[in-house]
């Protein structure tokens, strides 16, 4: 007799382009459609959605921006049934939030990939509060969590009570972030002169990602170095801050911003220095996407980040307390020395390959989901 395929719901709290969004079409693309057959669920359109559909998966949007929205668990249990779905992943808070209830009360196993937590020492300790009861209820509501770093493992051990997860490292498609290949010219494309130091930030325009305080370091850093350029990929909920602080700076014209673009394998090539000054990661999916392209990569020392890099071994570390004159003193040392930054992409780049690989970590899920189903 012939074994019916696992039936699997990824979903996901956004259509956007973003780590959580990024690792999952590299799972839902690496998975053995022999045995298994995911269908996705987003809680907003996007361009996610596109990239699903050419590569053939069923995906849905049931909208929502809201987390632990109520008014949406009905829809989300009749369509589990509808999508005769044997075991349902959630990827990120938001999207766990809007179908732990369902996968309750219709007896399916229900995984939580704990991408970076809601709750952050930065915020209000009222709203601090609320998440971190929020995640409570999550983590003690699934069948496995998932951890995408040691570290991550570790803040949910030491914030909530009876916490349990597996670490399964996020990874990457190595083949695409390869620096063999060949690649648009994109410097030519965006009017950046080749003798350019790029330096890149791709990512959502988040307090979180810190845009504001790159663009003030990047201000005094290329007073000492004229040649370095940055180059900004992405959208997000300050843009228009971005977009006004530019506007005042007097090194405008060696700025350029973009929204986000799906040839990022070609923006990573056309650049010298990658910067992540976030304020939290779990396991950034940039990052690793950085770091497998062979770029020198300049991240602060959060969760998942100082897992992968060592200082001054396959990028620079920096700390979150004196985070816009660090990261200043950073681009201007490695804007200085092409050798070095050489020398940091090519450790950078055999730290993913020894390690972070999609197909490893799709080979991790599964087994999870064999576990649960069978």
């Amino acid at each position: 007799m012939v074994r019916r395929k696992i039936r699997v719901l990824e979903t996901i709290r956004q259509g956007q382009i973003g780590g959580g969004e990024t690792h999952l079409l590299d799972l839902v693309e690496h998975l053995d459609k022999s045995e298994f057959e995911p269908v996705v669920l987003s809680f907003t359109d996007g361009p996610m959605i596109d990239r699903l559909q050419q590569l053939d998966i069923p995906v849905h949007i049931i909208p929502t921006t809201c987390p632990f929205d109520l008014t949406k668990w009905a829809t989300v249990k009749a369509f589990i049934e509808q999508q005769r779905v044997d075991l349902v992943h959630a990827h990120g808070t938001r999207a766990c939030s809007n179908v732990f209830w369902a996968s309750h009360r219709l007896h399916r196993p229900l995984v939580y990939t704990i991408h970076g937590w809601s709750f952050h020492d930065d915020q209000n300790p009222i709203v601090r509060t609320i998440r971190t009861k929020g995640e409570q209820v999550l983590t003690q509501r699934t069948d496995v969590n998932i951890s995408v770093s040691a570290s991550n493992q570790a803040t949910g051990y030491s914030r909530l009570s009876n916490f349990q997860s597996v670490v399964i490292n996020n990874g990457i498609n190595l083949q695409k972030f390869d620096p063999s290949r060949s690649f648009s010219n994109l410097r030519s494309e965006l009017g950046i002169s080749p003798e350019s130091i790029v330096v890149s930030f791709v990512a959502r325009f988040t307090h979180q990602k810190q845009p504001i305080t790159l663009l003030n370091a990047f201000a005094q850093a290329v007073k000492e170095n004229p040649q370095l350029h940055l180059l900004m990929v992405g959208d997000g909920d300050q843009r228009a801050d971005v977009d006004a602080l530019v506007s005042q700076l007097a090194c405008q014209d060696r700025i350029t911003l973009t929204s986000f673009r799906q040839d990022v394998p070609a923006v990573l090539a056309a650049t010298d220095i990658y910067v992540l000054p976030s304020l939290w990661e779990g396991l950034s999916i940039a990052l690793l996407e950085a770091m497998s392209m062979g770029k020198a990569i300049i991240a602060t020392r959060t969760d998942g980040t100082k897992e992968v890099i060592s200082h001054q071994k396959n990028g620079f570390l920096i700390a979150l307390d004196n985070l816009e004159a660090d990261l200043t003193s950073a681009l201007v040392t490695l804007s200085r020395n092409a050798q070095q930054r050489q020398k940091l992409g090519n450790e950078a780049r055999q730290t993913i390959a020894t390690g972070f690989d999609a197909a490893t970590m799709t080979n991790n899920v599964a087994a999870i989901y064999r576990q649960l189903v069978r």
